[in-house]
């Protein structure tokens, strides 16, 4: 049986590996605002009018997608007031499939962000049932994830993970897969999470994930 390589504290057992990745995109972000601010605003832009035109849909469609398309821009350029009031107001004028899905995901953060995670929840439930994007799906089902870990629903959270490692599109699948085996291993279902262990490609991993693979290894003694 693999013995963990270390003893770790009880704050790094509870580190999520796929929301430090976010973290630190955020810091770059946060760092690197006023340069690339405006990149970013352009290609949301581009790829929401962009995914209108290719389609050909009705102009309530193209409504719709430009709405979205200036309440994304504003939580990307730092407004959060006014871009919680502009993506709550897309979300309540149109359908998810009108080509609104990034607002729902957003207005999903601003929610989380705000402790309100019922509300994050709903729309986190709406993207992922409503949306077409197998991209924005997988990341509608890893923040239900993290809000079923912030209540301790370990067993929901591992399935949830699990459920968006499965996603074709989705590039990250080891990082899922990990975080479910420690769900399964922190709600006591030693089975299922072995199970989801044989199912990840170690020969595919950074150190720091290889790292955290062959301590849940160890945990679960695999």
């Amino acid at each position: 049986m693999l013995q963990p390589r270390k003893k770790l504290t009880k704050k790094e057992m509870r580190r999520d590996p796929l929301l430090e990745s976010v973290e630190k995109g955020r810091h770059f972000y946060e760092r690197n605002k006023r340069n690339i601010n405006a990149g970013i605003i352009v290609l949301i832009v581009l790829i929401l009018l962009g995914w209108g035109w290719q389609n050909n849909r009705a102009s309530s469609r193209d409504e719709a997608l430009f709405a979205s398309t200036k309440a994304v821009a504003a939580y990307m350029n730092g407004n959060q007031a006014g871009a919680q009031d502009a993506l709550q107001s897309v979300s309540d004028q149109y359908n998810a499939k009108d080509g609104t899905a990034l607002s729902v995901y957003f207005l999903g953060v601003t929610k989380l962000d705000s402790n309100l995670y019922d509300a994050a929840t709903i729309q986190f439930n709406t993207l992922v049932q409503n949306t077409d994007s197998p991209i924005l799906k997988a990341a509608g089902l890893l923040k239900l994830a993290y809000i079923k870990e912030i209540q301790e629903d370990f067993t929901g959270a591992a399935q949830l993970y699990e459920k968006a490692s499965k996603i074709r599109e989705y590039a990250s699948k080891n990082e899922a897969l990990i975080a479910a085996g420690y769900n399964y291993q922190r709600a006591g279902k030693m089975d299922d999470a072995r199970r989801v262990v044989q199912t990840v490609d170690d020969k595919k991993m950074t150190t720091n994930l290889l790292d955290s693979f062959r301590y849940l290894q160890g945990m679960i003694g695999s």
